[in-house]
């Protein structure tokens, strides 16, 4: 037989300084640190040059272009992606979003570029 409360008392406010349930806070005040701007990411499709390892990324009206050492890393992450691939022009980060055991969501993969032109 399940639990049932008594109804016949009034409800009582929560003690001063108790936490509910129902109000959540902001990130800045859970942490006591201001929150942080998300970067500028967009979804973008990637061409990868094997051989001479040059990773061209277009991004609306313009592209970029980046060398990355191990191109063929880039393209196996490619070859797994099951989200679509972001780009972040303020870090030169690619993160591609692979297939993995026990991550129903994928597992991203970040590759940066140090230089941000080829």
């Amino acid at each position: 037989m399940p639990y049932h409360a008594d109804s016949s008392q009034a409800p009582t406010s929560p003690a001063p300084g108790a936490q509910t349930t129902g109000a959540k806070k902001p990130d800045s005040q859970k942490t006591g640190t201001p929150a942080e701007p998300a970067a500028s990411k967009v979804t973008v499709i990637p061409a990868v040059d094997l051989f001479l390892g040059i990773v061209t990324i277009a991004t609306g009206a313009k592209s970029v272009t980046v060398r990355h050492p191990d191109p063929r890393l880039i393209a196996r992450a490619l070859a797994q992606a099951v989200r679509p691939t972001q780009w972040c022009a303020a870090s030169g980060t690619l993160t591609v979003t692979v297939a993995a055991v026990g991550k129903p969501m994928g597992l991203p993969r970040h590759f940066t570029f140090p230089e941000q032109a080829a």
